[in-house]
């Protein structure tokens, strides 16, 4: 049996968790959340978007956690969202900065149909979801068209560099959320192919989940 707190408030522990991270979020941005939040749980009671069933898990764990992304982003024009999922971190970004272009690709046709479906209805401009399994060559022909390129625990760091690199115009920057485990052995293949991608070198920075104080990993790396 669920239970539930009487006094929980989903977009105040959101509009914390945000300042949190030096983030605000204006009212707009917090509606647009508050329908995010009930879409992906309304859907999740028959499509498996996400293993995350409470509020404040979702809030905390996918929300903070793709927000916390905000001020490595500096300010990108355009984003691809790798692996988005159900939109995190992509989705989550662009309704911080809503002038931002974004491309979420995702390869799950369930995943993707959520996508199209939450664009719509919070009647998002500049988002497109690319229904796709991204694959070297695929990136080598979309690219170079992206100021930044995300990617949230989707694929092994070097694979995911491997990918975003294409894509990125010169000057851009790639970052990977990743948990607080990542392998030394991963991380040394990231860094083995980072100068023949074009790549400098990877940056690393921690940081921890409001609330939680779960600690993640974030790998940034510019191209030249």
């Amino acid at each position: 049996m669920m239970v539930r707190f009487p006094n929980f408030q989903p977009m105040g522990l959101l509009q914390e968790g945000a300042a949190i991270l030096g983030v605000q979020l204006p009212p707009q941005a917090l509606e647009q959340f508050r329908v995010y939040l009930e879409e992906l749980r309304r859907w999740n009671t028959r499509v498996n978007l996400t293993g995350l069933k409470t509020e404040r898990d979702i809030i905390v764990k996918h929300f903070l956690d793709s927000l916390a992304v905000l001020p490595f982003l500096g300010d990108a024009a355009s984003l691809a969202d790798l692996g988005s999922g159900p939109g995190f971190p992509g989705l989550a970004l662009k309704l911080v900065r809503p002038e931002m272009a974004l491309t979420l690709v995702e390869a799950r046709a369930k995943k993707a149909a959520f996508l199209e479906y939450l664009v719509a209805l919070l009647h998002l401009e500049g988002v497109e979801v690319a229904q796709v399994h991204l694959v070297p060559a695929l990136a080598r022909k979309w690219g170079p068209r992206f100021e930044a390129v995300t990617s949230r625990a989707a694929f092994p760091l070097a694979r995911f560099l491997e990918l975003a690199a294409p894509l990125l115009l010169l000057g851009g920057r790639v970052l990977a959320l990743k948990g607080p485990n990542l392998a030394a052995e991963e991380m040394d293949a990231a860094r083995k192919q980072c100068g023949s991608l074009g790549l400098g070198p990877l940056e690393i920075h921690h940081y921890s989940l409001p609330f939680s104080e779960e600690p993640r990993i974030l790998v940034v790396a510019r191209h030249f």
